[in-house]
C-alpha cells in the first residue's frame, strides 16, 4: 500500500469515528428517552452492534452496496484513465479535508449537519474539479444523494405518522403487560437500527478507501475489484473507529434527539424507532447512503405530528432542515475549492 493510500485511510478512518461520535446515539436516543435501557447499557449494547453487524455483512457476506455507491459517483472510465497517483491523491486530500474542515465549522458555529453529505458533498465538489463535471455520474448523484436529502425526511415522517395513527387506534385493547413488551422490543429495534446505521457509514468510509486502493497505487483497476480484494484488517479498523466514536460521544447527544424535537412516551418512542429501522435496512440493502441523523428525527417529528402537530418544536425542526439542505452544496463548493487550491501549489498536481 502506498503513502498516498494509507493517508487517505488514515483520513477516512478519522472521519468514520466522527460520523459514530456525531451520529451514533441516533439509534439510542429514543430507547433512553423512553427508558427502556440505562444510557451507558444502551451504548455499550450498541456499540457491540455497530462493530459486529459491519464486520459480519461486509467481509462475510460481501455486502459492499453502500461503498461502491460512493465510490461509483465518480464515473469508473475516468478512474481508470491515466491519472497519476498524485492527482488521485489531491483528489481524495481534498474531498476528506473538506468534509472534516465543514463539520467543524458547524460544530463550532451550531448548524445542522449531515456528516454522509459533507462526505459526499466535497467528494463530487473535488471529482468535478479533478475529472470534470461529465465524469460525474449525476444521475446517481441526483437520486441516491441529492433527492433522499428530500425523500428520506418524507418516507421516515410519514411512516412514522401513519404507524403512530394506527397504534393510537389498537392502544385501547393494551394491557399493561404490552408495556414489558414493548421496551423489550425496543432494545430488540435498538440493536437492528444500531445495525444498520453501522454498515451504512462505516461503508462511506470504506468507499473513499476503495477510490484510494484504485487512484493511490493500490494495484487495483477498479473500485469493485477493490472491495473484492478488501483486507479484514481495514473492515476492523472502521467497525472499531464508529464504535469508538460512539463510546465517546453518544452520552453528549443521547438526549438531543429524544427530547428536543418532541418529548416522547414508550409507546411513541417505540414508532419512531420502528420507522427508522426500516428505512435504515431498506435503504442500506440497496446501497443508499442516508443521513442516519434525518432518518431518526424525521420519524420522530412524524409520530408527534400524529400525536399533537403544536407539540412539535417546529422552529428546532426548520433550523435542522435548512441545515439538511445546505450541507451538500456547501460541502460540494469547499471540496472544489480545496481541490483546486492543492492543484495551484502543488507541482504534478493536476491531470
Amino acid at each position: 500500500m502506498s503513502a498516498y493510500a494509507i493517508t487517505i485511510l488514515v483520513l477516512a478512518v478519522a472521519y468514520t469515528f466522527y460520523m459514530g461520535y456525531s451520529d451514533g446515539s441516533n439509534a439510542v436516543a429514543t430507547c433512553v428517552a423512553s427508558h427502556s435501557l440505562k444510557p451507558y447499557a444502551a451504548i455499550v449494547v450498541s456499540a457491540i452492534c455497530k462493530f459486529v453487524t459491519p464486520l459480519l455483512l461486509c467481509y462475510l457476506i460481501d455486502s459492499y452496496g453502500v461503498a461502491v455507491t460512493v465510490a461509483s459517483l465518480i464515473d469508473q472510465s475516468a478512474l481508470t484513465s491515466g491519472i497519476t497517483p498524485l492527482a488521485g491523491f489531491i483528489f481524495l486530500l481534498s474531498t476528506m479535508i473538506s468534509a472534516l474542515l465543514w463539520s467543524v465549522v458547524s460544530a463550532v458555529f451550531n448548524v445542522p449537519n449531515s456528516t454522509s453529505h459533507t462526505l459526499l458533498g466535497g467528494l463530487v465538489g473535488a471529482g468535478m474539479v479533478t475529472f470534470g463535471s461529465a465524469a460525474i455520474d449525476w444521475n446517481a448523484v441526483g437520486i441516491k444523494v441529492i433527492l433522499m436529502v428530500f425523500l428520506a425526511p418524507a418516507i421516515c415522517s410519514t411512516l412514522g405518522f401513519l404507524l403512530e395513527k394506527a397504534v393510537y387506534y389498537l392502544s385501547g385493547r393494551f394491557t399493561r403487560k404490552v408495556e414489558k413488551v414493548l421496551k423489550g422490543a425496543q432494545v430488540f429495534n435498538m440493536t437492528v437500527l444500531s445495525g444498520a446505521i453501522s454498515l451504512n457509514n462505516t461503508q462511506k468510509g470504506l468507499g473513499v478507501y476503495l477510490l484510494a486502493a484504485v487512484l493511490c497505487g493500490g494495484g487495483f483497476s477498479d473500485t469493485q475489484q477493490a472491495a473484492d480484494g478488501l483486507q479484514l484488517w481495514v473492515v476492523i479498523l472502521f467497525c472499531s473507529a464508529i464504535a469508538l466514536g460512539l463510546l465517546l460521544g453518544g452520552f453528549r447527544l443521547i438526549y438531543a434527539i429524544g427530547k428536543k424535537l418532541f418529548a416522547l412516551n414508550l409507546m411513541q418512542s417505540y414508532v419512531a424507532q420502528t420507522s427508522s429501522m426500516a428505512v435504515s435496512v431498506i435503504s442500506t440493502a440497496c446501497g443508499i447512503p442516508i443521513s442516519t441523523g434525518q432518518v431518526m428525527t424525521s420519524s420522530i417529528i412524524g409520530v408527534g405530528m400524529a400525536h399533537r402537530v403544536r407539540g412539535v418544536r417546529w422552529q428546532r425542526v426548520l433550523k435542522i432542515a435548512a441545515g439538511w439542505i445546505i450541507t451538500f452544496p456547501v460541502a460540494m463548493g469547499v471540496g472544489a475549492a480545496i481541490c483546486a487550491a492543492l492543484n495551484a501549489i502543488i507541482p504534478g498536481g493536476s491531470l
